[in-house]
């Protein structure tokens, strides 16, 4: 069940379909994210997903890219690296990708390992990119004049794109904290 509407500041819920192994409530385990201080600003982006990931896939759509894009911060803001109000996602994606190390060494022992999951985890990023245009070209963002022809399959896509990427490099820079 989850909220899909409100009335009078009330949920009203609905059954909901599940065709991934993570619900927007679940997914990300922020509370167990011990290298966050506060993770309300990624919870929100969850939040907001869970409500419109069916009602409203645009919405859930720009969350997608926005949930990205929050995690690049604060990853770069905890490890002490500045970006500018100018990055784009293009540009926090190389800083990320540069103070995590993800590069071919990423596989301890195995540099085949190690080019397969940079290849995997290029392939995810060009899907962010593609989160971004899909935000741009199916959001509501940039005064569109016509509805919105994003359907709800665009906003499971984007949702878990963003969270196998978000996940991975959550787990990687805890990863990179550990001792020795």
């Amino acid at each position: 069940m989850s909220p899909t509407s409100f009335i009078s500041g009330h949920p009203i819920y609905a059954g909901i379909r599940v065709t991934a192994s993570h619900t927007p409530a679940t997914a990300l385990k922020l509370s167990t994210r011990t290298l966050l201080d506060d993770h309300t600003a990624l919870q929100d982006h969850l939040d907001s997903i869970q409500r419109t990931i069916s009602t409203d896939p645009p919405a859930t759509i720009a969350s997608a890219k926005e949930l990205v894009e929050t995690t690049y911060k604060l990853i770069l803001e905890k490890r002490g690296i500045v970006y500018g109000n100018k990055d784009d996602l293009g540009d926090l994606y190389k800083k990320v990708a540069t103070e995590l190390s993800l590069n071919r060494e990423s596989v301890p022992d195995s540099t085949k390992g190690s080019e397969a999951a940079k290849k995997t985890l290029g392939a995810l990023n060009t899907t962010v990119f593609g989160l971004a245009e899909l935000r741009n070209t199916l959001g509501r963002g940039h005064g569109r004049t016509t509805p919105s022809p994003a359907l709800e399959r665009h906003a499971r896509l984007a949702f878990n794109a963003a969270v196998a990427l978000t996940e991975f490099l959550f787990d990687t820079w805890q990863d990179r904290e550990k001792p020795g």
